[in-house]
């Protein structure tokens, strides 16, 4: 009995030994399921942490890129500046320069580990960026690419953005003033304002009104309020307006209701024209002045005529020229680079057929008072350079004014040819009405530019007036582009002869009606046809491009003149003409975004 008792006691002792190992075992299972779910959440909170700031990172990239448009926005030259030592500049061939006094240093340019970053406002210097400039494409498309890096923690993100300034060309239609240009119309129509502030428009204002055939393929902006008779914009052709009311346009009585495709007109800000074009003008200037620029453009005196020709070259036939890159300070230091043709070519009847100055722009000037320092200065107040034939034609200027280089039976007559012979010059640009204006039509020393052709390449031309005298077209419509910048006015050329008779030798190949082009700008007074209530129907004028100007232009009355076909360059969007002019308040916009490699590792050492 004690034996059999003392087996069953030691097999207890057995079960209870196996009970613990199984306790064991499973305590054990637990405990390495407890480790590996410690881990798993572990590595979880340092992919969350690695995933905040891999996406702050992000967001600090936008926030130098945002930045760096204010600085643009506070400083129309900040697009020069940048350092030449990044290798997304060299790359490019960007002309970056570092900036010194009085510009403040910026850390956001620094490209070493052994340099800091910039920080992101607000953020305790946790967030920081830096950014690269690429300006190589800045004077043919108005384009800055900016590469932005972005770092928190360890975690770099970069992108590059293409920045462009916002002004004119945005719109396929501008206009400051919903009313006629004074000059033209009423001497009276002063003091000028808006018609939302006061009591509206001067009375004497002519006001102008969108009119039913009117159709508008683009996005519109006025600074005034916008009467509105009928007219199609389409769903393309936003509309805005610097009237800040609710009911923000007018439509007339008696008008049918306009069709707005983009919704009705929204109000939105100002946009400031600038009083002139003449900053234009120091982009000619010859190398080493205080305004001249690296790579400067052509400079012509007088009235200018300007041919494109479609193998991507122009002729210019310019009798006052007498240095193309002048040197206002050292006018002996003056220069006539080949680019800007020959000065002997350009005073003679045939012209200097030149490469068209691609990326690059054209200023025509009066001609300068004949005791200034100006290195065009001409030796006569009353004759170009050289001797015109027949030796009879000289320069009067004024109200009636002769006019020096219309065309004649001459064999070697004219050099610039507009006007033609028996065409008035006693007028403005208008109707006989306005006879007794003090501002001639033409004025044989005012620097007008009168441009036709087929333009291959990239170019902008300013003067005191641009005269399109037949249609202006593009080479390819991908990958030309065109600005004219008129100071005063840009005229669809539609020349009189006398009294309401329109000039009857005046007969354009196939068709009478014009096309054109181009961005254009006219910086104090209208985009109009020349003598557009008299004459009769002259055909369709058709705009490819972008209209901006003081006020609203005229191009038809009563069935004369022309009627409009408008459509918006779609690549105006994102590029502009070289060097064109921008608003007095210049911003500047994001216009694309992408994701790249990063720039840099964490320590700022280039990646």
């Amino acid at each position: 009995m004690n034996d059999r008792h003392g087996v069953f006691a030691r097999l207890r002792e057995d079960d209870r030994g196996a009970a613990l190992l199984t306790v064991l075992g499973i305590s054990l299972v637990l405990l390495i399921l407890i480790a590996i779910g410690a881990s798993w959440s572990l590595s979880g909170l340092r992919k969350s942490a690695t995933d905040n700031d891999s996406g702050a990172a992000l967001a600090a990239a936008y926030a130098g890129a945002d930045e760096y448009t204010s600085r643009l926005a506070n400083d129309a030259t900040y697009y020069k500046y940048g350092n030449p030592a990044s290798t997304f500049s060299t790359a490019t061939a960007s002309t970056v320069v570092l900036p010194t006094a009085p510009v403040p240093a910026n850390p956001a340019f620094n490209v070493t580990a052994a340099t800091g970053w910039a920080s992101v406002p607000g953020s305790s210097g946790r967030s920081s960026f830096r950014y690269e400039v690429d300006n190589s494409n800045f004077d043919r498309t108005g384009v800055i690419r900016i590469r932005s890096t972005g770092k928190v923690g360890t975690q770099v993100r970069s992108i590059i953005v293409n920045v462009k300034q916002e002004g004119f060309i945005d719109y396929l239609y501008y206009t400051d003033y919903e009313f006629a240009d004074p000059l033209f119309s009423s001497a009276s129509c002063t003091p000028l304002r808006y018609e939302y502030v006061g009591a509206g428009h001067v009375s004497a204002c002519t006001e102008i009104q969108f009119m039913p055939g009117d159709v508008l393929n683009g996005p519109v902006h006025s600074n005034d309020t916008m009467r509105i008779c009928g007219s199609t914009f389409t769903n393309k052709a936003t509309v805005t307006t610097g009237d800040p009311r609710s009911t923000n346009w007018v439509r007339p009585s008696g008008c049918s209701t306009p069709s707005f495709g983009a919704g009705i007109p929204a109000s939105a800000s100002t946009i400031g024209m600038p009083p002139t074009n003449a900053e234009m003008k120091k982009e000619t200037y010859a190398p080493g002045q205080p305004d001249s620029v690296a790579r400067p453009g052509c400079m012509y005196t007088g009235p200018t005529k300007i041919t494109f020709n479609a193998a991507g070259t122009m002729t210019i036939v310019s009798p006052w020229t007498k240095f193309t890159q002048p040197n206002m300070v050292t006018p002996s230091a003056s220069l006539n680079p080949t680019q800007c043709g020959s000065v002997a070519a350009l005073n003679s009847y045939t012209g200097a057929t030149i490469p068209v100055l691609d990326r690059n722009l054209i200023y025509v000037q009066d001609v300068p008072s004949a005791t200034g320092t100006d290195p065009n200065k001409p030796a006569s107040a009353t004759a170009p350079p050289t001797t015109v034939s027949p030796s009879s034609y000289t320069c009067a200027t004024g109200a009636g004014g002769g006019w020096s280089y219309k065309q004649t039976a001459a064999a070697n007559s004219p050099r610039i040819g507009f006007p033609f012979v028996g065409s008035t010059t006693a007028t403005t640009e208008t109707t006989p009405a306005l006879s007794t204006a003090t501002t001639p039509a033409y004025d044989c020393r005012r620097g007008d530019v009168f441009v036709e052709g087929t333009l291959k390449g990239a170019m902008t031309i300013a003067a005191t007036n641009v005269y399109v005298t037949g249609d202006i077209t593009y080479s390819s419509a991908t990958d030309d582009i065109l600005g004219l910048v008129g100071q005063n006015s840009v005229w669809v050329w539609n020349p009189m002869a006398s009294g309401t008779s329109i000039y009857t030798a005046y007969k354009p190949a196939g068709s009478t009606a014009r096309r054109i082009d181009a961005a254009i700008l006219s910086v104090a007074h209208v985009f109009q046809a020349q003598n557009y209530s008299v004459g009769g129907y002259r055909g369709v004028l058709t705009v490819n491009g972008a209209i901006a100007q003081k006020f609203r232009g005229i191009v038809t009355e009563g069935g004369d003149g022309y009627d409009k076909a408008y459509n918006y360059d779609q690549r105006f969007k994102t590029i502009a003409p070289p060097k064109f002019l921008t608003p007095t308040s210049t911003t500047y916009g994001v216009t694309q975004y992408a994701s790249t490699k990063a720039a840099y590792t964490p320590t700022g050492a280039p990646n």
